[in-house]
């Protein structure tokens, strides 16, 4: 007899006539580049640049949360255990640094001394009726409006506002984004008109005033800083260094408040250090991943926290948000209370 013999087929491949075999090893190859691929935007939190890219990336950090969880999934499914391990430690990292912002710091059963709202009027195209709902429903008394045009506060003071708000500070601007408004229950002060464009850093108005409650003063600043589109990141940056040396120069007891439309999120550098030594009512409150924008007219679903109300020396009693017709961002409220004097 002759003896007959039988050739190994390569590897990757299967019996003859049957499809080659996908080699298992380039899965732990892909798993491995898409974990770098997180990790290395996760990084890009720590880098502060003005560089285009490195911002647009750095707004889109709860991604790399999302994106490990689905890689953990994936890596369980095509049972690559090797891969598991680095896979896990990275989202343990990750989550860790998340689940601070799922805890509530709030005081519910405190007394509401003062509620502030931020909105971005969008040019004033937002819906005033709307926004005047959402005021009443939640008593407001200090509303910040940005991107305030004149036909904008007419629209609201035709759905009541006129009646409502009894002091306002600011200068609406007409076929621009740079107008700004605080409408107030409680007297106002201004302190500054926040117009010296060189001295902000920004075209927009920034007002400064002193809100007169019960229980004392209340420092108020609004913040609307250049938003950090293409070859404008620079004066995004500057804008947002110039309201932390604000915040640095208010050294008194008096409480502080910072409320608008900040055009940054925690994954900036430069904004974690205009927050620090600060109260996000929306992380103090425990929401975890806020979102605020963009709403309308966007191909993409909310996914970062650009408005803020940031607080000092008061005491969070609640927080939320909420969008409104034709406007690309969602308003931003809190409601504090005041140290009772004696």
């Amino acid at each position: 007899m002759t003896a007959t013999h039988v050739a190994a087929a390569p590897v990757g491949e299967g019996e003859p006539g049957e499809p080659a075999r996908f080699p298992r090893w380039w899965l732990d190859v892909a798993i491995g580049v898409v974990l770098v691929a997180l990790l290395g935007m996760g990084t890009l939190r720590w880098l502060d640049s003005t560089a285009y890219l490195v911002v647009v990336i750095q707004s889109g950090a709860p991604f790399v949360v999302v994106g490990l969880i689905l890689l953990t999934a994936a890596t369980l499914l095509l049972r690559r255990w090797w891969m598991l391990v680095p896979v896990v430690a990275a989202l343990g990292v990750a989550t860790a640094m998340v689940l601070p912002t799922y805890q509530s710091h709030a005081s519910p059963k405190a007394d509401r001394d003062l509620t502030v709202m931020a909105a971005n009027l969008r040019f004033g195209q937002a819906n005033p009726l709307q926004l005047m709902d959402a005021v009443r429903y939640h008593s407001v008394d200090v509303l910040v409006l940005t991107e305030a045009t004149p036909d904008a506060i007419q629209g609201l003071d035709d759905d009541g506002a006129t009646a409502y708000f009894t002091q306002r500070v600011g200068t609406p601007r007409a076929d621009s984004y740079t107008g700004t408004m605080i409408l107030s229950r409680y007297p106002l002060s201004l302190r500054s008109p926040g117009t010296d464009q060189a001295a902000e850093a920004t075209p927009s108005a920034q007002p400064e005033v002193d809100i007169t409650v019960a229980e004392g003063h209340v420092r108020l600043k609004v913040a609307h800083p250049m938003a950090p589109v293409r070859g404008a990141t620079d004066e995004w940056h500057a804008g947002l260094q110039r309201l932390d040396a604000w915040k640095d120069a208010q050294r008194g007891s008096e409480p502080v408040l910072i409320a608008g439309d900040f055009n940054a999120a925690f994954g900036h550098p430069v904004f974690r250090d205009l927050a620090t030594g600060m109260l996000d009512a929306q992380r103090e409150a425990g929401q975890g991943w806020v979102r605020t924008w963009p709403y309308s007219d966007s191909r993409m679903p909310p996914y970062v926290q650009i408005d803020h109300v940031l607080s000092r020396g008061l005491t969070l009693v609640e927080a939320g948000e909420i969008a409104y017709n034709r406007a690309d961002h969602a308003a931003v409220w809190a409601s504090y209370a005041l140290a009772k004097a004696g």
